[in-house]
């Protein structure tokens, strides 16, 4: 012990200061153990959890979220084939109305074609009316020329062929007329 004392002699070290001082530093290390150490051990705990909690939040977040994805991927789906289904129908619809409207076309058609025909029956009987009717005063006046005169044969012949000439002549102009 000697030596240690000689030892804090020649180093200037009064051992009773240390010694306090080591009880010092012992009661300051505890007192900062107590109102120090343990609050900030306290608080990187509550920090900790409360890490924790905001992963499995952000987990859940996530899982909420992938959901809330799924469902609207499926709304979306659904409101696709809505959409597609009204389309299909709208095609039908208008291929009905436009099969409607050439049908109605079509009949319209046949309709304005048998008037047509009506109208040229109606044009030919007249026509052949009044060529009948011609003719029979053509045959009149032929007759006629033969009582009031006596016609030799050649006479008669070239009357009949000019009777049928004017007869071609007035069938032709009604035919171009209708």
């Amino acid at each position: 012990m000697e030596f240690l004392q000689e030892l804090f002699h020649d180093l200037h070290i009064d051992p009773p200061v240390i010694l306090v001082n080591i009880i010092g530093f012992l009661i300051l290390l505890a007192l900062m153990r107590k109102f120090f150490f343990g609050p900030i051990s306290q608080f990187f705990t509550e920090r900790q959890q409360e890490v924790a909690q905001w992963v499995g939040s952000a987990e859940s977040a996530q899982q909420q979220a992938a959901q809330e994805l799924s469902h609207i991927q499926g709304q979306r789906q659904e409101m696709l084939d809505q959409a597609q289904q009204e389309a299909n129908e709208a095609r039908q619809q208008a291929r009905q109305q436009s099969d409607e409207l050439l049908d109605e076309a079509r009949q319209q058609a046949l309709e304005r074609e048998q008037r047509a025909e009506e109208h040229i029956r109606d044009s030919r009987e007249r026509a052949l009316a009044e060529a009948r009717s011609e003719i029979a005063q053509l045959s009149t006046q032929l007759a006629r020329r033969a009582l009031g005169e006596s016609l030799k044969d050649e006479e008669q012949q070239q009357l009949l062929e000019a009777a049928l000439r004017d007869v071609e002549e007035i069938a032709r102009r009604n035919s171009e007329q209708v």
